[in-house]
């Protein structure tokens, strides 16, 4: 049902896009290593409570007339499925892309998405049965808190273009609600991993 409620989403952004007349640049499908420890410490949190492997997809559109004075960034629809049952989730955002020589290339990409992760867990001191207050310890151990339904998702990829179609990239993103959009837990999550891109 969650994954059904995520799809849902992720079309609803399609289509809305759509409407807007912009036209279709490229596709990014991927594979993230999901809560990575590599960054453990730097954005906050205990990262690795939910190490596992995700596949991701973006769909990114040509930028729109009216998007001009913002240094013409590119509209983007996406998402990302856990294989191991972890937090997935969908949304939107805008990119910002910079070329370097012929074929590198860095983007940066902000937006919101939507989880089916847990926004917080019961504190275990509330309850009096012990067997409670274990799984309930397990769970803050196991489980991210990630204090709002809502995240901001931010991303940065390295790219390298193969040819005019055709490209690989490195990328890194963060989730979180940045103490905005929700708390007061906000362990966030950390991303990175690789993608193809292929461009129309």
């Amino acid at each position: 049902m969650k994954t059904l409620f995520l799809s849902a989403t992720l079309m609803c952004g399609l289509t809305g896009f759509g409407a807007t007349s912009a036209q279709a640049d490229e596709i990014r499908p991927g594979v993230m290593i999901h809560d990575s420890k590599l960054f453990d410490g730097v954005f906050g949190g205990l990262h690795g409570k939910e190490q596992s492997i995700s596949v991701t997809g973006e769909y990114i559109f040509k930028s729109p007339d009216w998007l001009s004075w913002a240094y013409s960034p590119k509209p983007f629809v996406g998402g990302s499925l856990n294989l191991g049952g972890q937090t997935s989730f969908g949304g939107a955002g805008l990119l910002w892309r910079h070329d370097f020589q012929n074929r590198y290339y860095a983007d940066l990409g902000f937006g919101l998405v939507v989880h089916n992760g847990v926004i917080r867990t019961p504190d275990p001191l509330l309850s009096t049965d012990l067997a409670e207050v274990l799984l309930l310890l397990r769970r803050k151990i196991t489980e991210i808190e990630f204090g709002a339904r809502y995240l901001f998702r931010t991303q940065f990829a390295f790219g390298y273009r193969f040819n005019e179609k055709w490209a690989g990239e490195i990328a890194y993103e963060h989730l979180s609600h940045g103490q905005i959009l929700g708390g007061p837990e906000n362990e966030g999550l950390n991303n990175i991993g690789f993608r193809v891109a292929r461009r129309f």
